[in-house]
């Protein structure tokens, strides 16, 4: 914004979904009919005569969104000129097109000054009137169209006149004012509508396309000096027609970025002009146009030549914080102008300045080509995000932290904050309360607003800041954005709640507090794996690495994954240390700049814990920056609990035994093995084992092993049980003379046991009856059905019992 050199779509409606039901039911049982009722357009509505703007409460408009602006501007010098600057007239034509959000049968546009001629609306002529209260900032002017309009629309407006300038409340000019060969029409903050009919509100922006049809050749107010001239606006220029005899000259520009009006310069006067270009970031190349007044000093215009020749290296380290450049060419505009408006001016593309170009402002309104041009403030309360970051980068751009070889921009910051007293009235305006636009570019607009930036950058830390400043830039591009909305993003990026942060610097009338600023590091008394009931010790340190007494700073202490395996005891913690749950907090206390604090706490390893780690992390509040804030320790592993595992069930061929663990650590898990006569059984390895024949008369045994996270694995072999017995054989009866006996169970008859051929383990004279018995069973099995199977099973059984 000035810089004065030295000396989103409503959400629909949501039925609450008990009504949705009712109304589906009411459909459904044929209550009410299930045809659409064409909804009623609704009636159409005067738009709005403000934006909302607590500055500028009679400036904006409501109702529609401008699109694009088409302005045709003829101006021509007064035949007789009487003064010291040149006095002129213009006749001109602007057409807005717009977008209506409801049905409007009247909208309003901020114009001041020059007389109408027509006003259409999409061809046809409407009325219109003028609402003017200069000591109310209000100059309305109001169209009623012949239909109300309702989606896209234009409005052509043709007028003619004297331009004039617009008196700010601060005393300053802009819009028209009258310059030595020409006129220059500047629009910030409200100025634009002296030179166009539009919605002069920051929060709307639009394309534009602003032809300007001059004298081929200007001289000053006296007739004197006669030299090309030239009239200069933003964007591109796609032509420069002369008439047919040369006399005039339309210059034709093209701005398809979005476009805040404030940002419009149209400048007309003898000037040279010089085609360069850019090279930026990326390598791609843009045009540059740049316009100096003919008449300037030798010097002076030196000043401008270094300018264009330093414009494509310092956008590019500008793209290198802020993200690739948003224009499409670049410039400046250097102009003898009258003392009213004697300051630079972001102007979109290319910049406007009085008289000459300094470095530092040349830096701070390209800074501004990304702050304020690309996103622009919603409202003029926050004018203060993008003057106070153009005003940053000044002090970055020459400082040992960015790209020069000063005190690095947090040292400058800082002096000028220290330097100015707490009692001072300069920070009794905040800048994102302020309502008074005559102080609207103030102490809190620049000074406090980069002291803010360079405070947040300490707050928040170097990654997270500069990640903010360029997201910033590409998340927003194009769009008007607020203070609430710069706090989210920063609030995003850094994972910090920095609402009372911006509440003081931001929001509060009085000195806000430097941020302290301090590296943290967490670190264990040992590296070695810990045992059962041992002590270690953790420290936390924080260095003062800022400029003032650390006055707030705290740090925490995640040990969820500690109490699992260990504890402490809250009666030996030190008195600045807080423990509530698994957190623990320290109070840092007030180490000065260079200084060091520390805290140490005991932790106790559980008696029972085994294995893992003992994983903390450490976290700093606002302005702290970790530089170790992790410890991981090893816990020893020891042996899971293990007795022998215990053998239940009958030892009998046919029977089920099962494994039992009494005794073992609780949530051990295990694998289980099962012996006969020592001799591992392939694929036996549940908690339960059906013993076949082949086990009979041999003993059995169960290994298991006992495996816990954290822990070793052991293994246990059980006692042996057996020798196990034979399976009963029933007595024959007359029912079952024609009957097999059952069948072994397949765990009984399937499994092999290794050495169990002939001459093995010897002859009992058992082995061929059952041998016979077995096979005599699986015929009978395979040919009989097995519900009669089952029967007879029941009924040998009964027998059985009789027996």
């Amino acid at each position: 914004m000035r810089h004065t050199p030295p000396a989103r779509p409503a959400r629909r409606p949501v039925l609450h979904r008990s009504l949705v039901t009712a109304g589906a039911a009411l459909v459904a049982m044929g209550l009410v009919s299930s045809s659409v009722i064409p909804a009623f357009a609704a009636d159409p509505v005067d738009g709005a005569r403000t934006s909302g703007d607590a500055m500028f409460p009679n400036v904006g408009n409501g109702g529609y969104d401008a699109l694009d602006y088409d302005i045709d501007i003829a101006w021509t010098p007064d035949a007789v000129q009487t003064g010291s600057v040149v006095a002129g007239s213009l006749v001109a034509t602007s057409t807005m097109s717009a977008r209506a959000a409801v049905p409007l049968r009247s909208f309003s546009m901020d114009f001041e000054g020059l007389e109408i001629d027509s006003v259409t609306v999409d061809g046809v002529p409407a009325t219109w009137q003028r609402d003017v209260d200069v000591d109310a900032i209000r100059h309305k002017l109001i169209v009623t169209p012949a239909t109300p309009v309702d989606g896209e629309f234009r409005v052509t407006v043709a007028y003619h006149g004297v331009p004039q300038a617009h008196v700010d409340a601060d005393g300053s000019y802009e819009g028209w004012n009258a310059t030595t060969d020409g006129a220059t029409m500047l629009g910030q903050p409200i100025g634009s509508m002296t030179g166009f009919p539009h919605n002069n509100t920051p929060g709307d922006k639009a394309t534009y396309s602003i032809a300007v049809d001059v004298p081929t050749t200007l001289a000053d107010a006296t007739g004197a000096g006669a030299a090309p001239a030239a009239a200069v606006s933003n964007g591109e220029l796609v032509a420069k027609t002369p008439t047919s005899d040369g006399a005039r000259t339309t210059w034709e520009w093209r701005q398809t970025r979005q476009m805040a009006s404030e940002l419009v310069i149209i400048s007309i006067g003898r000037y040279d002009v010089i085609e360069s270009s850019v090279t930026l970031g990326s390598g791609r190349t843009i045009p540059a146009w740049s316009f100096v007044d003919s008449t300037s000093t030798a010097a002076n215009k030196a000043t401008v030549t270094t300018a264009v020749d330093q414009l494509g290296p310092i956008i590019r380290d500008l793209e290198s914080i802020y993200g690739p450049y948003p224009g499409g060419s670049a410039g400046v505009v250097v102009d003898r102008v009258p003392r009213g408006i004697n300051y630079a001016l972001e102007t979109q593309d290319r910049s406007f300045f009085p008289t000459r170009i300094g470095f530092s402002t040349l830096v701070h309104e390209l800074a501004h080509q990304w702050y304020g041009n690309n996103v622009s403030p919603t409202t003029w309360t926050d004018i203060w995000i993008a003057e106070g970051m153009a005003t940053w980068s000044e002090s970055f751009y020459s400082g040992s932290d960015g790209f020069g070889t000063g005190p690095a921009s947090r040292e400058q910051q800082f002096a000028a904050w220290e330097a100015t007293p707490a009692d001072d009235e300069a920070w009794t305006i905040a800048p994102g309360a302020q309502t008074d636009s005559a102080s609207l570019y103030g102490f809190q607009t620049y000074d406090r607003s980069a002291q803010f930036w360079a405070a947040l950058r300490v707050a928040i830390g170097d990654d997270a800041f500069f990640t903010l400043i360029e997201q910033w830039q590409t998340d927003f591009a194009g769009t008007s954005r607020t203070g609430a909305d710069l706090l989210a993003l920063a609030e995003e990026v850094s994972s910090r709640d920095l609402t009372a942060f911006f509440q003081d610097w931001i929001l509060d009338a009085d000195k806000p507090a430097w941020p302290d600023e301090f590296a943290l590091s967490l670190s264990a008394d040992t590296t070695a794996a810990l045992e059962r009931g041992e002590v270690t010790t953790y420290t936390l340190t924080a260095d003062n690495t800022g400029l003032v007494p650390l006055a707030t700073s705290t740090a925490s202490v995640d040990l969820s994954a500690v109490l699992d395996r260990a504890s402490i005891d809250p009666a030996a913690l030190d008195t600045a240390l807080t423990l509530v749950g698994d957190e623990l907090t320290w109070t840092i206390p007030a180490a000065a700049p260079g200084e060091t604090a520390s805290v140490s706490f005991p932790v106790t390893v559980d008696d029972d814990a085994s294995g893992g780690t003992l994983s903390t992390t450490a976290a700093a509040s606002l302005g702290g920056t970790c530089l170790s804030c992790a410890s991981d320790l090893a816990v020893q592993e020891y042996p899971v609990d293990a007795q022998a595992p215990v053998i239940e069930g009958d030892a009998t061929v046919g029977s089920t035994l099962t494994a039992t663990t009494p005794g073992w650590t609780a949530g051990t898990s295990f694998t289980y093995s099962w012996a006969i006569d020592g001799i591992s059984i392939p694929d036996a390895t549940a908690p339960t084992f059906v013993l076949p024949a082949a086990a009979e008369g041999r003993t059995v045994t169960v290994t298991v092993t006992g495996s816990l996270d954290g822990y070793t694995a052991r293994t246990r072999t059980s006692a042996p049980v057996g020798p196990v017995a034979a399976a009963a054989v029933p007595g024959p009866s007359p029912s079952a003379s024609a009957s097999a006996s059952p069948s072994p169970s397949p765990s009984a008859s399937a499994v092999a046991v290794p050495g169990s051929a002939r001459g093995q383990l010897g002859v009992t004279g058992t082995e061929l009856p059952i041998v016979a018995i077995v096979a005599a069973a699986g015929a009978l099995v395979a040919g009989a059905a097995l519900s009669v199977v089952t029967v007879r099973r029941r009924r040998l059984a009964h027998q059985a019992d009789s027996a």
